[in-house]
């Protein structure tokens, strides 16, 4: 899985993907800390933006249905933890995808690594 435009350029790489069966996928991404995002996003203390994560989570979807998508619904996002590239730079997607009535696809997906979770999602992408 490679996507070939990403948000914000370098600002993540793929290490690795596999999915788990059609609507399934599990992406390992590595932060890159050099990013100039961090310069503002803070100071001496860089955190990932939590728009980035669901900017991340959505062109994982889109790579994963070899097509464009849009956020539609963001009817939950829960903020659990924050991302410091400089502690933990490795963060693991786990995505359930499910076809609605209306066209777009339903996701639920977990931003975690290791024993941390850093953000649950549910909400619809078309």
């Amino acid at each position: 899985m490679t996507t070939e435009q990403k948000f914000l350029d370098d600002l993540y790489f793929i290490k690795s993907s596999r999915t788990d069966s059609v609507n399934k996928l599990t992406a390992q991404v590595e932060i890159n800390p050099e990013h100039p995002i961090f310069a503002g996003h803070f100071p001496g203390n860089p955190i990932l933006p939590g728009a980035c994560t669901i900017q991340i989570l959505k062109e994982l979807v889109a790579e994963h249905l070899g097509r464009k998508v849009n956020l539609s619904k963001a009817a939950n996002i829960k903020y659990l933890s924050f991302i410091d590239p400089d502690k933990n730079n490795l963060v693991d997607f786990i995505i359930e995808l499910k076809d609605m009535e209306n066209g777009n696809m339903s996701c639920n997906a977990t931003i975690t690594h290791e024993n941390t979770v850093f953000c649950s999602f549910k909400g619809e992408f078309s």
